[in-house]
């Protein structure tokens, strides 16, 4: 996405086609719009300049679900016909297991006709790390590295759903649209493979070989070197007598 100087509704500042808030008036500038790849757009914009997708009217109403991350009412909605809550405030998504997964499944069949070529580039650096509640049983959720190798960790509860920060959806429906759960298989594959291989080594390995690794692992160096050498005396006592 190239970013553009644009110009503040509310102040009139000059700010940049890419943040989503004034930062010399706080105004909202920018709000998800592109049901396609859940990409950020200025106000006013007609299509998506991350994917080219036309714009979708975002409908919300306040939500008595909180923000997991401000602690503030959320916004619940309907994006194109995908419910989703927004927190206004930080302007991370949730949604819930069903509505996540089927956005998953959408973007691996795009990638299946669009191919691949792109690379989502490196990922950002994590920050502080926090275990946000679930918005709607409040329980403690897991930090996950979303496929395991996609490098955006999501905060998951198991039973209700995933929080994204700002952006984190977006940049998930591009890793898949880019072929990344075809790597994430294939990585996987290979570690098991890899798993596999050593498991069988071990199990061929000579009954010696795995004494000689425990008394290794035992870190019983001097007790051995010390029954070496009552050996060797006690040969050499022998055969002087």
């Amino acid at each position: 996405m190239i970013a553009k100087t644009l110009h503040c509704y509310s102040c009139g500042a000059a700010v940049s086609s890419d943040k989503p808030k004034c930062g010399h008036c706080g105004a909202r500038l920018a709000t998800v719009s592109c049901p396609t790849c859940f990409g950020m757009m200025f106000q006013g914009s007609k299509f998506c300049p991350s994917c080219g997708g036309a714009a979708a009217t975002w409908h919300g109403k306040n939500s008595k679900r909180l923000c997991p991350a401000c602690e503030t009412s959320m916004l619940k909605g309907d994006l194109h016909g995908i419910p989703l809550h927004e927190c206004t405030k930080c302007l991370g998504l949730w949604l819930d297991a069903a509505t996540f997964e089927r956005i998953c499944r959408d973007a691996e069949q795009q990638a299946a006709v669009l191919g691949s070529g792109r690379s989502m580039g490196a990922a950002n650096a994590i920050g502080t790390v926090r275990y946000l509640r679930c918005p709607q049983c409040r329980d403690l959720m897991h930090r996950v590295n979303f496929a395991r190798c996609s490098g955006v960790i999501v905060d998951v509860c198991r039973s209700h759903g995933t929080w994204f920060d700002v952006n984190e959806l977006h940049r998930i429906v591009q890793f898949i649209r880019e072929g990344g759960m075809t790597r994430s298989r294939e990585k996987e594959r290979s570690e098991l493979a890899e798993e596999r291989r050593r498991l069988n080594e071990t199990r061929l390995a000579p009954e010696v070989f795995r004494t000689a690794v425990d008394y290794s692992s035992a870190s019983s160096y001097g007790l051995i070197a010390d029954v070496v050498c009552a050996s060797a005396d006690l040969l050499t006592s022998f055969f002087d007598q």
